[in-house]
Order: structure tokens, then sequence, then C-alpha cells
């Protein structure tokens, strides 16, 4: 009751002392702050939002501001939680604002009384007794105002506007401002919240679109993280034993010949952004001239001593399947490679590490007679097609149960040049693979290890030759371990003292155990 005849009273105020229409300079304005252009969050959801209600005038010329006011707000597809003027202007000086002897009545309407419009309205003096205005020339909060929005499963809006007539517990009210005892009519806002689900996720995470409108397309956006697809960020590459990203392996050109060891690795195209799941498998063919290149298949090409090893065998293959074979030019028409196929298991969730480049292949090359020599250059790439006993295979990926394509494939080349050649002076011992200055069962070990398991390659490479036939392979192991241990024949010289090659190769030779 005492609500409604305090209403009224200012009512009759307003009607008895602000019966002219305001004639003098400046203007006034009924807006609003702080409200969100658009809300998005899950369906069915309701987020708070507050909007703070602002009174503002430009143009005046004296010391003083209005004095009071009254406003009407309007809200719909938003519901309003609470209002309050704590933190505004209009709050009692006791709570930091100007109203001194004032009134106020900040309430929100009943839809009953209103047609069923919902709002707000708010009445109020800053002083009766006192010359208490708000600063002219100045935006001013006159309110606080929460409220609510609803998130339905299609897009919506929400409205909020300053409107005349609306009902609180008195008469109804129009949005006025006293300034110097009259009354001046204000400009008023109005507001659009857009409530909305958010965007269904990416459709297609490779069809170059950006399907769900959000800035991102394909896998460059959240919602394809989890796509099969989207581990294209991972690489293909033929590398050496130990650099993934070499492009060239250089050999000595004054011989002509040479081999070159390549590894086949798997790894992320961005190893700060790696893809989310590693490959569970993969088939792939690799191609070379026949004319400049051949493979040596005493124990290459394989997968023996790389990550696609037999777990027996230091790999993490276990229940899989492995098939790495040499084609046949025949079944090609002429084309000369390898083809290998790996299922790392078929029973256990056994993957890649899809944030580092690991070794699945290892394939040794020999330059062909009459082929090398200063200039010399010769491709090693994958390549699509390639039939070994069975069907023609595709380079492609297995992630998360999907085939994939290699986000990028690179291949190598083997190339001859003159800065690859041992110095003529290099000394060394024969069959000193390890450089520890003696010949015995570590040595074959160690060559053992460097070309089966991908183990440290020797400082001087010409040492591990130990049969002196130009090449470093199984052989030499075998044969220092025969002149050990099987009275075998004894390594040709530089043994069993330092000293240089009586037979040049190009082999390389960085450093040695002699002076």
């Amino acid at each position: 009751m005492m609500g409604r005849i305090s209403t009224t009273l200012v009512a009759g105020f307003l009607c008895l002392c602000w019966t002219a229409a305001l004639e003098a300079q400046g203007s006034f304005s009924y807006g609003f702050e702080d409200a969100p252009a658009s809300i998005q969050a899950e369906a069915g959801s309701t987020v708070p939002f507050q909007v703070k209600l602002i009174l503002g005038s430009s143009g005046l010329d004296g010391a003083t501001g209005p004095q009071g006011w009254s406003l009407g707000v309007a809200n719909d597809g938003v519901n309003i939680s609470a209002v309050t003027t704590a933190g505004s202007a209009a709050a009692d000086v006791a709570d930091g604002g100007l109203r001194n002897t004032g009134f106020e009545v900040f309430e929100i309407i009943n839809p009953d009384n209103n047609g069923g419009q919902q709002g707000l309205v708010q009445a109020l003096v800053l002083s009766f007794v006192m010359p208490i205005t708000l600063p002219p020339n100045t935006d001013q909060i006159v309110g606080l105002v929460d409220y609510e929005a609803t998130v339905g499963a299609e897009a919506s809006t929400g409205t909020v506007e300053y409107r005349n007539g609306l009902v609180g517990s008195g008469q109804p009210v129009n949005n006025d401002v006293t300034f110097e005892g009259q009354t001046a009519t204000p400009t008023l806002a109005a507001l659009t919240v857009n409530i909305e689900p958010p965007p269904p996720p990416e459709a297609d995470c490779e069809d170059g679109e950006d399907n769900d409108g959000d800035g991102a397309a394909d896998c460059d956006d959240s919602d394809c993280a989890d796509a099969a697809v989207c581990a294209g960020g991972t690489d293909l590459k033929l590398g050496t034993p130990d650099n993934p990203d070499a492009s060239q392996i250089v050999l000595c050109s004054s011989e002509g010949g040479g081999e070159a060891l390549v590894t086949a690795y798997i790894g992320p195209n961005d190893p700060n952004d790696p893809p989310n799941a590693g490959a569970q498998g993969w088939s792939l063919g690799i191609e070379h001239n026949p004319a400049e290149l051949t493979i040596t298949n005493d124990t290459y090409p394989t997968t023996s001593g790389t990550v696609a090893g037999d777990v027996n065998d230091g790999g993490i293959r276990s229940t899989g399947f492995e098939k790495t074979e040499i084609i046949d030019p025949g079944r090609n028409d002429g084309r000369a490679g390898l083809v290998s196929a790996v299922v790392l298991s078929f029973t256990m969730p056994i993957v890649l590490d899809a944030t580092q480049d690991q070794s699945i292949l290892r394939a040794r090359y020999v330059v062909a007679e009459g082929a090398g020599g200063e200039g010399f250059s010769s491709e090693i790439n994958f390549t699509d097609g390639l039939i070994g006993a069975g069907q023609p295979v595709d380079t492609v990926l297995t992630v998360q149960g999907q085939t994939v394509a290699p986000r990028q494939i690179s291949g190598i080349t083997v190339v001859h040049s003159e800065d690859a050649c041992s110095p003529p002076s290099a000394v060394f011992v024969r069959a000193d693979a390890n450089n520890d200055d003696k010949v015995d069962i570590a040595d074959p070990i160690y060559t053992i290890n460097w070309l089966i398991r991908n183990g440290p390659t020797p400082a001087c490479i010409a040492s591990a030759d130990s049969n002196d036939d130009g090449k470093t392979d199984i052989s030499d192991a075998l044969f220092t371990i025969a002149y050990r241990f099987m009275a075998g024949p004894v390594p040709a010289a530089p043994f069993p003292s330092c000293g240089e090659d009586a037979t040049p190769d190009g082999l390389a030779c960085e450093s040695s155990s002699c002076p």
C-alpha cells in the first residue's frame, strides 16, 4: 500500500510542478550500457547478463543537470531477475549515490496489469529539499537490471526498450526527465540480443569449406580434432638413419659407386601442433631408377631396427602384420622399387607416437656400375601403384580405423660429390669399427647394431669395411668374426697397424683412433 501511495504522490508532484514542456537549451536521452550483442550457449541453458540504464544529457549551459526522472523499460524474449540502483548515481547518498531526502520507486512490473508486457518502471527524485542534480552533459548510470536469456534449439532474439505507459504499483509511467523544474522528453533507445545455440559441428572435415561458419575450415576447426582425416597433419618422408629431414645423401664421386642407407619416417607435419592420433598401420611404395640405383637384398629392405619391427626385435609391432619386399620389374612395366604394408596390431591399441618422427623402414641402395661420377643425381620417391606379390599398393596411412593420406610426402636424392670423399691422408685400422684401437668381438657387434638396429654410425666407416670390398654390410661383421674366432683370413691393410687405405674406395673416415 505504501508503494502505491508514494508513487501516486510522485505522479501528482510531477503533474503539479512540471506542467510545462521544457523549452530551454539541451537534450536528454535514455540508453543502455554493457548489454551483450549476442549470447551463444548450449540449447536449454539459461544465461544471466546485466544491463545498465543510462540517463544522458548534453548541450546544457549551467552547472546543473536532471533533478529527477521517470522511466519504463519493457523486455521481450528475455526475463528480468532483479533491479537495483546500488552502484549508480540514483543510489542513496549513504550507498555512494546522489539521492538524499528524495524519493525512489524501482520495481519489476506485473504482466497481468500490463496486457502481458514484461518490464520495469522507475520514478526518482534526487532530493525534495536540496539542490541535488546529476552532473550536466554526462551519461549517468541510474539503474542496473539483471536479465536471463534461455537458449532454445533455434536462434531467437531478446529485446529491451524504453516504453511509455508501463504500470508498476501506481499509475502508468512515461519516460520523462525533470530539469530546472520542467519536464523534458528524452530520446529512447532499444537493444536487441541475439540468442542462439552453438553452430553444428563442422559437417565435412575435408571439403575445404567452413561448414559451420565459425571462421575455421576442415582440420583447422576444433570440431574436427577427433576426425581421422585430420591426422593428415602427418608427414611421410625419406631421410637418413640420423636425419629424418635430409633431402640428399652425398657419396664420394671419385670411384663412381657407393652405398646409401635410406630410412622412411612417419612424423608430424608441425611438431608444435601434432595430429590428434598416430598411425595404426600403413602401406607404401618406394620407386628408384634401376639404371642408376639398385637395392641390396641381403637384409634389405627391412622394418627390423625400426619402430615398425616386431616387439621381439626392438619395435612395437605385436600380433599385427608386415610384408616388405623388392618388386619384380617384370610385373611393374620395368619400374623398380619396393613395397611395404604394416599393421602394428590386430588385437591391441598399438599406434605410432604422433608427436615425433619415427623410422618405419630401412633400405640400402648401391649406385649402379658406370652410372656415378661427379654430377650424378638419382631420386628415390614414394609412389602409388607398385605391385609386389599381391595387388597394387597405395601410399596411405590407417588412423583410427580410417584410411587417410599423409599431409606431405617427400623423397630423397642420392648424389655424387668430391666433397664427400675421404681425405687421402686418412689413416685407420681395418676392422676397428668401434674406433677403440682394438679388433675384437665388440667390432662386429658394433657393425651389426649400426646396419641392422639403427645404432651409431662408425666415426671411420672405412674401418668397418673389414673385407675391403668397398662396401659396408653384414658380410663385414661376418668377416671379422671368422678372422677372430674361426681361423678366417686376416683383414687387408691397413691392419693391424694404422695406415692409409691401399685400395681407396671413397668410404668416409672422419676420425679414427690412429694418430
